[in-house]
């Protein structure tokens, strides 16, 4: 299937990001993480940092949705370790690892954008040394619960766009307010979507909202983001690589289908 995908030689893509998340690993600790980092991947992930740790997140769907309404307060009964960033050297790459999520990110820095297809099997080797630490350090196997799948896009300012008028060129579709008082005039703007995707399989997320890189002296972009993402469960066939391959097929087919003609020639669309 990824193969009869639309396909871009120049995308607006700057970050992709594939993850697993998977019940709580017992007594896992941040000296945990750094005997993953120092046992498990090779010398050229050599930089480390340290983030805010990621809540879990469960798509729900029927009767599990309506019962999971208003359950955001969670409780911990124990100190959480915080989400470790382990940083290739090219600063290309990180692999980010807590108790309950293992996820690999690509960030563009001066080359172009890997494919899927090239980001695919990355993912899946770094997760397989990952995999076999869990089980060396006897909190294995995995139990998978999520699969996800992000892609943060910045339309910059001077490309396709000029002013907040001209965001019609690239999304024509979307439509400011209709008004008949003459001195309204559109100032800023953000757009959210969620959509079901197939039978009840996953989300999907797009966000599209204008904004600067960085600080408020940054690049102006308007940020167009998509992140797709469902449960596994054997019953429904789904394991992470079937969900990364649905995540990513609804993702390039929304972008391809809410952007315009132009921006397409823009992105140089191949197929």
């Amino acid at each position: 299937m990824t193969d009869l995908l639309p396909k871009y030689d120049s995308p607006p893509v700057v970050e992709t990001v594939l993850s697993v998340q998977f019940a709580p690993l017992q007594n896992f600790s941040s000296a945990h993480a750094g005997w993953f980092w120092k046992n498990y991947l090779d010398k050229k992930w050599g930089a480390v940092q340290i983030a805010p740790r990621l809540d879990d997140q469960f798509e729900r769907f029927g009767d599990e949705m309506a019962w999971s309404r208003g359950a955001g307060l969670r409780i911990a009964t124990r100190p959480e370790p915080d989400r470790l960033q382990i940083i290739r050297a090219d600063n290309e790459r990180m692999i980010q690892i807590q108790d309950t999520r293992f996820i690999y990110n690509w960030k563009k820095q001066a080359g172009g954008y890997p494919s899927y297809d090239k980001l695919l099997p990355e993912f899946q080797e770094s997760f397989s040394s990952f995999k076999k630490f869990t089980d060396d350090a006897g909190n294995g196997p995995l139990k998978l619960n999520q699969w996800e799948v992000t892609y943060v896009n910045f339309l910059r300012k001077g490309e396709l766009w000029q002013t907040i008028n001209d965001w019609k060129k690239i999304f024509p579709a979307l439509s400011q307010p209709v008004t008949t008082i003459d001195s309204l005039f559109p100032e800023d703007f953000r757009v959210e979507w969620r959509l079901t995707i197939g039978n009840n399989l996953g989300r999907l997320y797009i966000t599209i909202n204008r904004g600067k890189i960085g600080s408020e002296k940054g690049e102006e972009v308007i940020l167009l983001q998509f992140t797709a993402r469902g449960p596994l469960k054997d019953e429904n066939g789904i394991g992470f690589q079937s969900g990364f391959d649905l995540g990513h097929q609804s993702i390039v087919l929304s972008f391809t289908d809410m952007t315009s003609d132009v921006a397409h020639k823009f992105w140089k669309r191949r197929a």
